[in-house]
C-alpha cells in the first residue's frame, strides 16, 4: 500500500503536476489523521470495555460484602433490641427481690458487639489504584463515602464501646467485692475454691448482684451500661441504613448491564 502512494506522488512529480501533488499529498496527511484518529478510538473502546469488565467484577463482590455485612448487622441490632428489652423489663419490676438469678444477670451484663465490617473488595481496589468502578460518578462518590467516611465513624464508635466493655468487665471480675461471676464455672470444676454448697452460692449472688445494683455505683454503672446499649443500637441502625442505600444503588447499576440479574435478599429486619 505504502510502495502504491509512493509511486502516485513519483508519477506526480515526473508529470510536472505539482499543484495536483500538493492537493494529494495533503489528502494522504489527512488520511493518515483519520487513521490515527480511529486507532486511537478503537483503543480506548477497548480500554473502557476492560474499565467497565472490571468494574463490574468489584461491583458484584462489593454487593456480597455488603449483603453479608447486612446480615450481621441484624444479628447484633436483634441481639442489642432484645438485651434492652429484658434489662428494661428488670428494671421496671418494683420488687427487684423477686426477680430471678437470670433477669438480675441481665441487668448487669453487657452485649459484645464483635462486628467486622468486610472491606476485602474495596482494599483490592485501593490496592491496584483503582478510583471508581462504574462511569456512574454519583455511585462512586457513594462508595467512597461509605468506605472512607460511614465506616471509619462506625469503626471509631465499636472501638469505643469495645474499650468501653473490657473497662465494666475488668470492674466485675476483679475490682468489685460482692458479684462473684465465675461462682458457676468455678464451683463446678474447682470444687475446692469454695465452701459453699451451690444453692448457698446462688443465695449470696442474688443478695450481692441485689445489693450492688441498689448501690449508687451499682445505679449509676447500671444506667451507663443500658444508655451504652442504646447508642449501639442507634449506631448500628444508622450504619445499616446507609450499607442498605449503598447495596441498592450497587445492585441497580448492576442492572442495568444484566436485566436478568437475580434480585436482592429480603433481610431479616425487613420482613419484621
Amino acid at each position: 500500500m505504502i510502495k502504491f502512494f509512493r509511486k502516485i506522488r513519483q508519477n506526480l512529480l515526473m508529470e510536472n503536476k505539482t499543484g495536483k501533488y500538493f492537493k494529494y499529498a495533503f489528502g494522504e496527511i489527512v488520511l493518515v489523521v483519520i487513521g490515527i484518529l480511529i486507532a486511537l478510538q478503537i483503543n480506548n473502546w477497548n480500554e473502557n470495555k476492560k474499565k467497565t469488565k472490571i468494574g463490574l467484577q468489584y461491583l458484584t463482590e462489593m454487593r456480597s460484602d455488603l449483603q453479608n455485612d447486612i446480615l450481621q448487622l441484624d444479628f447484633y441490632i436483634n441481639k442489642l433490641k432484645e438485651s434492652i428489652k429484658n434489662q428494661e423489663a428488670a428494671l421496671n419490676t418494683k420488687d427487684i427481690s423477686k426477680l430471678s438469678i437470670d433477669s438480675l444477670s441481665m441487668i448487669i451484663n453487657s452485649t459484645n458487639l464483635d462486628f467486622k465490617t468486610s472491606e476485602l473488595t474495596f482494599n483490592k481496589m485501593n490496592n491496584l489504584g483503582i478510583t471508581s468502578l462504574s462511569n456512574n460518578d454519583s455511585l462512586n462518590l457513594k462508595i467512597t463515602e461509605y468506605y472512607n467516611s460511614d465506616m471509619v465513624r462506625l469503626k471509631l464508635g465499636i472501638n469505643y464501646i469495645f474499650n468501653d466493655l473490657i473497662k465494666r468487665t475488668d470492674f466485675y471480675l476483679y475490682e468489685q467485692n460482692k458479684i462473684d461471676m465465675m461462682r458457676n464455672y468455678s464451683n463446678q470444676k474447682f470444687p475446692s475454691l469454695y465452701n459453699q454448697s451451690e444453692e448457698e452460692l446462688e443465695k449470696e449472688f442474688k443478695t450481692n448482684t441485689i445489693g450492688f445494683i441498689q448501690s449508687i455505683k451499682g445505679r449509676n454503672i447500671v444506667i451507663y451500661n443500658l444508655g451504652g446499649k442504646k447508642y449501639s443500637l442507634s449506631l448500628l441502625n444508622g450504619f445499616k441504613q446507609k450499607t442498605t442505600t449503598l447495596l441498592k444503588a450497587i445492585y441497580n447499576e448492576l442492572k442495568i448491564y444484566d436485566p436478568k440479574i437475580k434480585s436482592l435478599p429480603t433481610f431479616p429486619s425487613e420482613v419484621e
